[in-house]
């Protein structure tokens, strides 16, 4: 058994996890169980949201570590839940290596939806999380032309790799000044319920609900940088909407 291809495999599909939004625990589980599918002595996995650390003891007392440095992180559960899928695949039945390695490039290159796609759902959600929030449909169709244009701040920034919490601070900025504007142009017929629709596609939903769930599992580490990368990402949020106020309203 190459020990050393096993672990940076094994890895890999912890890393795929990680950067498509998964939480730290399933990345561990997933780790150990791929390895331990394949017999491996002993096998030890500890994740943050940054980074994987890898050890294995072979049968005969080799010692294989790995340590992956993780630094895009996004949004793709597809790939999530494929990488889950093949390691209970592998535990019942283990596959070579060379199909192993053949399965994750194919999960790495699916694909996240399409620009217009998302654009699209984009107006459809802030539409309806305005209307939530008691405005009529002219608020909602307001919200529906404000949210795309964030959207498209978030997509084109993230091209030139800027910070996240700058990035949330422009997209904010933007969703409040367009909001105001398109009222002060008679779209809608509420200011606040506008804004609120529009900026809830900002709020950062996974790393609030990937912070909790790593608390409760025990990662305390984990835990607390995302409930950070949470906050931070608020306080982005909340900066870039002031801001937008000030220089327009």
């Amino acid at each position: 058994m190459d020990y050393n291809r096993l672990i940076r495999l094994a890895s890999r599909a912890g890393q795929i996890i990680l950067e498509s939004g998964g939480e730290t625990y399933r990345v561990e589980e997933t780790i150990i169980k791929i390895l331990d599918s394949y017999d491996v002595g002993l096998s030890e996995s500890f994740v943050t949201p940054t980074g994987i650390m890898v050890s294995i003891i072979g049968p005969g007392g080799e010692i294989v570590s790995l340590i992956t440095r993780v630094k895009r992180l996004s949004t793709n559960l597809e790939k999530v839940h494929h990488v889950n899928a093949l390691s209970r695949s592998i535990a019942e039945n283990p596959v070579s290596l060379d199909e192993l390695s053949t399965e994750l490039a194919r999960i790495e290159d699916i694909r996240e939806y399409s620009l217009p796609m998302q654009l699209l759902f984009s107006a459809v959600l802030a539409s309806g999380f305005t209307m939530l929030y008691g405005g009529n449909m002219a608020s909602g169709f307001a919200a529906a032309l404000v949210a795309p244009g964030a959207r498209l701040i978030q997509h084109y920034s993230r091209s030139y790799k800027l910070n996240g919490i700058f990035i949330n601070i422009l997209a904010g900025a933007f969703v409040s000044a367009a909001s105001y504007g398109l009222m002060t142009l008679g779209f809608g017929s509420d200011f606040d319920t506008v804004l609120l629709g529009s900026i809830m596609l900002l709020v950062p939903g996974i790393a609030i609900t990937n912070a909790i769930r790593d608390t409760l599992f025990g990662d305390y580490v984990s835990g607390l940088a995302r409930f950070v990368e949470a906050a931070l990402t608020a306080l982005g949020i909340a900066v870039g909407t002031g801001l937008g106020l000030l220089i327009f309203r």
